[in-house]
């Protein structure tokens, strides 16, 4: 999603940059604020990353299925988000979203979350404090997001972690796409067996290795579209080859798994659907 306001509807969506001394830590902050008087609903798009959002506003629903309306009303963590999920951001709803990179949550909280079984934590429970709630309280009193960002920043320093020896060659094996590198490889360098390193992938990154590599294909798809539909220019056949699907139906198959919609609806209703992380 890009950086915009709309000062017609007073729906304000924005990201705030990461410092370089940050960068492997998070992805560009994202903050979005609801005043006017009709709810929003968007459609958050899957980033496999673990997201910590605040609320300084009226509640926020998400919904983990079409039929499960969760409430955020100060701080939740979410994730990982593999999946598409909506979300609705009633009048007077202000969120700021922070989003872990890799295994920095794992670095941070000292466990990842299981999704779908605790999809959903507010974040004093995981560090066993409370912390948080004293943190959302002096973020509220800030005056604007890039305070608040410096704020959390600041706070996050205190609490995160030395990257394990365990995740490095993991971690390492990752290049600006995400891409990581093959299990198969990572075993070899460490003398360990493929099985281990898998489990490593869980406690590390909280995917595994098969499902963050159909979504990198799935990712690089969506760039493909995204391209090449504001050129003009989409050829379903070239995308089906460039991107190794067996056929139509493989590919329409990976976005509604991802998504929850065919290429062909994505392209009308990629306006509601926020591409997180300032990937967009």
């Amino acid at each position: 999603m890009n950086d915009r306001q709309s000062a017609a509807t007073g729906y304000i969506t924005g990201h705030i940059p990461v410092p370089e001394e940050w960068d492997e830590v998070f992805d560009p902050f994202y903050y979005a604020a609801n005043y006017q008087q009709e709810p929003v609903r968007k459609k958050l798009s899957p980033t496999f990353q673990t997201i910590l959002i605040f609320n300084f506003g009226a509640p926020c629903v998400f919904y983990l299925t079409p039929d499960e309306p969760l409430t955020i009303e100060k701080s939740m963590v979410i994730g990982p988000i593999k999946l598409s999920h909506d979300y609705v951001l009633h009048p007077g709803t202000d969120l700021l979203v922070a989003n872990f990179k890799l295994d920095a949550f794992y670095r941070f909280f000292g466990r990842h979350l299981q999704s779908y079984t605790d999809f959903m934590q507010h974040p004093d429970e995981l560090l066993g404090d409370h912390c948080f709630s004293n943190l959302w309280q002096e973020l509220k009193r800030l005056p604007d997001m890039q305070q608040r960002v410096n704020r959390l920043l600041d706070f996050s320093a205190a609490y995160l972690l030395e990257r394990d020896k365990g995740s490095e060659d993991i971690v390492a094996g990752s290049d600006p796409d995400g891409v990581i590198s093959p299990i198969k490889e990572i075993a070899g360098k460490q003398g360990q067996s493929e099985r281990s390193i898998q489990l490593k992938y869980k406690k590390y990154l909280g995917y595994s290795a098969k499902e963050i590599s159909r979504y990198q294909r799935y990712k690089k798809a969506l760039a493909w579209l995204q391209e090449r539909a504001a050129q003009g220019d989409i050829d379903w056949f070239e995308m089906i080859h460039e991107f190794g699907y067996y056929d139509q139906s493989h590919l329409i198959h990976d976005f509604n798994h991802f998504l929850g919609v065919s290429p062909a609806q994505f392209l009308k209703l990629q306006s509601s659907i926020c591409i997180a992380s300032g990937r967009s």
